[in-house]
């Protein structure tokens, strides 16, 4: 396997691993927010949704897209601002999807946000591979 690939590999897996935490944390406060505290569940979502990307961020810059140890990383504030830049989109994303699920389709809101996790989701693979982290 030649080492372009094999970084991209390495760098999906991580992508995945740090997206199954992000997720498991973004659910986790979508659920205490609705079910514990009697949040609506749009606002549980985008709090949550606030929460996990900050994580995310963190976990991407420093491991999943992370510099090899001979190579000087990328400044913060560019690399922040592209990926601010895709969470604000991914947060409007997020917030049509649960809005479409739940009033027009009428889906229970742990549907409505497995829906919106798919599109985010796909939405960030592809802008922080190709933009965001882009070296």
């Amino acid at each position: 396997m030649s080492a372009t690939r094999r970084k991209l590999v390495e760098t999906g897996f991580r992508f995945a691993l740090v997206g199954v935490i992000t997720g498991l944390v973004h659910y986790g406060l979508v659920y205490l927010g609705v079910s514990w505290l009697g949040w609506d569940s749009l606002v549980a979502s985008s709090v949550g949704f606030v929460v996990a990307v900050s994580c995310n961020y963190l976990m991407h810059y420093g491991w999943t897209f992370a510099v090899d140890a001979h190579e000087v990383p990328p400044p913060h504030g560019a690399t922040l601002g592209r990926y601010l830049t895709m969470v604000a989109c991914g947060f409007v994303i997020n917030g049509l999807v649960m809005y479409l699920s739940i009033q027009v389709l009428d889906y229970h809101y742990l549907v409505a946000q497995a829906f919106a996790s798919v599109a985010v989701v796909l939405w960030n693979y592809f802008v922080a591979n190709f933009w965001v982290f882009k070296r």
